[in-house]
C-alpha cells in the first residue's frame, strides 16, 4: 500500500521537514514506502524534466497515470527509469500505448471496483498484476478503515498481486498499513 504523489496537500507538506531540499523529497518518501502514483495533473513534471526523473531513488518504484495523448514520451520515461518504474496505468481503456513499452508496464483501466468506506475507486491491470487506487471517505474510525480494507483485499483479483494506492494523508496511509497488519489480510506485496 503506497500513496498517490500530492505536494499541494497540507499533510504531506508536513510529512516533510521544514528543511529538506526539494530535490530530497523522492528519497525521503521511500524511506518510508517503496511505490508512489504520481497522477496525470503531475504528468509534464515527469515528462519534461530529466533532473526529476535521476531523482527517483533506486529503492522506488514509481507508477505514472498517462494523460490523454501523452503515450508518446512513455518509452524515453520508462527508458530513464529503468527498473525504478512500476509501470504506466492508461485512464482510457482504448488508449493504444507505444508498442516499444514491455507488456508489465502498461496497465490498462478497467471496471472501478465498490469498495465500502471509499468515496471514489478505480482499477488497472496489466493482465498479471493489478493496481487499486481510492480515496478513503474522510473521517473514517478503525472499524471503518478496516471495512474498506476488507472491502478493498475483496475487490483484488484472486492470483493476481495488487498494489492498493490512497489518495490520502500520510497519517492516514500509515494507519491502514498498521490496519491491515493487525487484521491479519494478506495483500499484495506489503
Amino acid at each position: 500500500m503506497a500513496a498517490v504523489e500530492d505536494e499541494a496537500s497540507p499533510q504531506w507538506r508536513s510529512f516533510y521537514p521544514e528543511d529538506l531540499p526539494a530535490d530530497w523529497t523522492l528519497a525521503y518518501y521511500a524511506h518510508f514506502w517503496s511505490e508512489l502514483l504520481s497522477p496525470a495533473a503531475q504528468w509534464p513534471r515527469w515528462a519534461g524534466d530529466d533532473q526529476r526523473l535521476d531523482e527517483v531513488p533506486e529503492a522506488l518504484r514509481l507508477y505514472l497515470e498517462v494523460p490523454a495523448g501523452a503515450g508518446a514520451d512513455c518509452p524515453r520515461l520508462a527508458d530513464r527509469l529503468g527498473a525504478r518504474l512500476g509501470g504506466f496505468l492508461f485512464p482510457d481503456p482504448g488508449a493504444e500505448p507505444s508498442l516499444q513499452l514491455e507488456p508489465a508496464q502498461v496497465f490498462r483501466r478497467v471496471d472501478d471496483p465498490v469498495v465500502v468506506g471509499a468515496s471514489s475507486a478505480q482499477a488497472w491491470t496489466n493482465g498479471r498484476e493489478a493496481v487499486l487506487v481510492l480515496e478513503p471517505e474522510a473521517g473514517l474510525d478503525p472499524r471503518q478503515w478496516r471495512a474498506l480494507l476488507e472491502s478493498m483485499h475483496a475487490a483484488a483479483t484472486p492470483g493476481r498481486d495488487t498494489l492498493a494506492f490512497l489518495r490520502s494523508g500520510p497519517r492516514e496511509l500509515e494507519q491502514a498499513q498498521t490496519i491491515l497488519r493487525l487484521s491479519g489480510l494478506a495483500w499484495g506485496r506489503d
